[in-house]
């Protein structure tokens, strides 16, 4: 990127998983609370096809939060869908989106932050208002996934919304160019 500072910015996978771990648990535990105190009920069970249900709400909100992603990546930071991929990496066992083209630290932290409610927030708290416990756990799975984007947004406070940022294409890592 020219004359400009480059600085390379990682994470701790083995770190950040244990984070995310003891969140998920704390929110499980927060929302099965919830519905105990709002609806009087501590009754949830089990069945194939309901899990085989969750197993596959579970996919389609990931896809669709690496989705957002993309769709940020195009219509706030410009860069043209063919300079994107997205992917699972399995040997990290994240999802990912990636733009082979850098974008501003400002750019980015939007990007970061926009599938946030969609993906995360709102299963959680449409579970609990319509007294769905299942959705209420998939809403708390997949806000403690989004977790991992807030890791990477604080990481960039540091940095000038001027800078330039480009993401790892399959690694937990960043180049900002100050």
């Amino acid at each position: 990127m020219g004359k400009r500072k480059e600085t390379v910015v990682s994470f701790s996978m083995i770190k950040l998983q244990m984070y995310l771990t003891i969140a998920t648990a704390a929110m499980i535990v927060g929302v099965l609370f919830i519905h105990t105190v709002l609806y009087s009920e501590g009754e949830i069970s089990f069945t194939f096809s309901g899990f085989l249900l969750f197993i596959a709400g579970m996919a389609v909100i990931i896809i669709l939060h690496e989705a957002i992603h993309l769709a940020g990546f195009r219509y706030i930071g410009g860069v043209p869908w063919k300079e994107m991929s997205w992917g699972v990496n399995l040997k990290l066992g994240v999802a990912y989106a990636h733009a082979k083209r850098p974008i501003t630290v400002q750019q980015m932290k939007k990007v970061l932050l926009l599938p946030f409610v969609p993906t995360g927030l709102l299963p959680l708290v449409l579970g609990i208002v319509m007294n769905l416990p299942a959705v209420s756990i998939l809403g708390s799975l997949l806000t403690a996934g989004c977790l991992g984007d807030l890791a990477l947004y604080r990481k960039l406070l540091t940095f000038s919304n001027d800078s330039l940022v480009i993401d790892h294409p399959t690694k937990p890592q960043f180049t900002v160019y100050e």
